[in-house]
């Protein structure tokens, strides 16, 4: 009887035995995996911010290529109609991912309607190029939908083995490894907290009006993008979710693509959908193509303000869509805090790519609380009326040509800085930065952002909210020179 006993205990040990080395090997592969897959704003992050919004909060799915995450704005559709959207998509996403993100999606979310960006239609592969891969399936749970989206995306058995376990994914990264690669944000926690999937372009590309014939007769796609296309419109109805189709604005567009899309319109009425073409709405939008487009296929942080705005409008008259705005609960939080970051990373930019002295005086001017202006006085003996003035208001003086005084303005009240026996006037620490006043210059994680090529007046503008440094610049009478060393 001993014996027995003895034989079972040890059979008990050997078993806890084999779990816990079990426990400690996922321990060690979710480690692995967490460092090693390829962390994206385009596709893997996005959808596992996805997988962190709370259950039945977002009211509008969007789905598609980077057009949705370039071109739709979740900041604009929040703020001007109270929508609380997301974007999941990667870039050149083909139907078949589109197809298994929202079977994915509607695990957690019953979203009041389905936006679909069919840029797809004009794409002419059957399987997916490797990054392309990478961007639209990394960021999804291992489940059905993610073995069925790789299996749709490559074209052999090994293929389907290699997405699945990512191994020669992460074999390639190891060289590659950051400090920010243990980050699940990339460092950027401002934007992931709230992040709804969509990023503001910024930056400005000259652009002309694509001309192209509004008759040009129908295209098929290729016959598997089809059967994905008419795979998420049946699905949809099927759920009873709402869907419409879009195309947005493109200054690549013409004759070829217009014909595909012309297609995909037929088969989207064959089915009672709705399908907008919004390259036949430039005027309306009022998209002006010297000033909206970042590059020829995506709108800019100014291009897609105004195609959305127009876009949710047709949303709002044609569909059934609550104002969230206002809600007490706390559920939509986060949109207002998205919207927010969204317009101040806007703002940063345009304070950025200010150069006349009277329109940076006026951006200052109308910055909020949000922001602290660091003044170094340096060489004054030449500066411009406005600029004096915009001292004067704020309570400095300029007697003295030569000047070694610092002053913090925040909130419309100015600080006198005081340097300690160390000639530290200000520091702080705010996320992964360090930032610095002292008597040898401004430093932001090591870089002094006074330079040393110019002297006059320089002005650093600190954005808190962000937790980043939104410009810094010298300005010599009537110039301002953006400091970049």
């Amino acid at each position: 009887m001993k014996t027995v006993v003895m034989n079972i205990l040890k059979s008990i040990k050997n078993v806890v035995r084999v779990i816990a080395f079990l426990l400690l090997v996922a321990i060690l592969l979710e480690t692995w995996n967490m460092w090693l897959h390829k962390k994206s704003y385009d596709g893997s992050l996005m959808m596992e911010t996805f997988y962190a919004q709370p259950e039945n909060s977002i009211d509008m799915l969007i789905v598609g290529s980077s057009h949705t995450f370039v071109d739709m704005n979740t900041g604009v559709l929040w703020d001007e109609f109270g929508i609380p959207s997301f974007v999941i998509g990667g870039s050149l996403q083909p139907f078949w991912n589109s197809y298994y993100y929202i079977r994915e999606a509607l695990k957690t979310q019953t979203p009041n309607l389905i936006v679909l960006e069919a840029l797809a239609c004009d794409l002419d592969y059957d399987f997916s190029e490797h990054g392309t891969i990478i961007n639209n399936v990394s960021g999804m749970h291992m489940n059905m939908n993610k073995l069925e989206s790789i299996r749709a995306s490559v074209s052999d058995t090994d293929g389907i083995i290699d997405y699945s376990l990512l191994f020669e994914e992460y074999h390639n990264r190891y060289s590659e490894l950051t400090i920010t690669d243990v980050a699940s944000d990339l460092g950027d926690s401002i934007r992931t907290d709230n992040w709804k999937g969509f990023y503001d372009y910024l930056h400005t590309d000259f652009m002309t009006e694509p001309q192209f014939d509004m008759d040009v007769d129908p295209i098929p796609m290729t016959n598997k993008m089809e059967y994905y296309y008419r795979q998420i419109i049946e699905y949809c109805q099927e759920v009873g979710i709402p869907l419409v189709i879009v195309v947005s604005p493109d200054a690549g567009y013409n004759d070829l693509s217009r014909a595909h899309y012309l297609y995909a319109g037929q088969i989207a009425e064959e089915y009672g959908v709705e399908f907008i073409d919004f390259n036949e709405y430039y005027d309306e939008i009022g998209i002006d193509f010297a000033y909206d487009f970042g590059d020829i296929g995506h709108l800019n942080y100014s291009g897609n303000r105004k195609f959305t705005s127009f876009m949710g409008e047709y949303i709002e008259e044609h569909f059934d869509m609550p104002d969230r705005r206002g809600d007490e609960t706390g559920l939509y939080d986060s949109w207002d805090e998205n919207y927010r970051y969204l317009e101040t990373r806007v703002d940063n930019y345009i304070l950025y790519k200010t150069f006349d002295l009277d329109d940076y005086i006026n951006h200052l001017t109308s910055l909020n609380d949000d922001y602290e202006i660091f003044i170094a006085l340096t060489d004054v003996s030449m500066m411009s009326e406005s600029l004096i003035t915009y001292l004067n208001v704020h309570g400095i003086q300029c007697e003295r040509p030569y000047d070694s005084r610092r002053y913090l303005i925040q909130g419309g009240n100015t600080t006198v800085l005081e340097a300690d026996e160390n000639g530290l006037y200000y520091d702080k620490v705010a996320g992964n930065h360090y930032f610095a006043l002292t008597t040898d210059g401004c430093f932001y994680d090591g870089w002094n952002l006074m330079g040393t090529n110019h002297q006059g007046v320089f002005i650093v503008v600190y954005d808190n909210y962000n937790q980043m440094v939104a410009d810094n610049v010298c300005i010599y009478y009537e110039e301002v020179w953006k400091v970049d060393d």
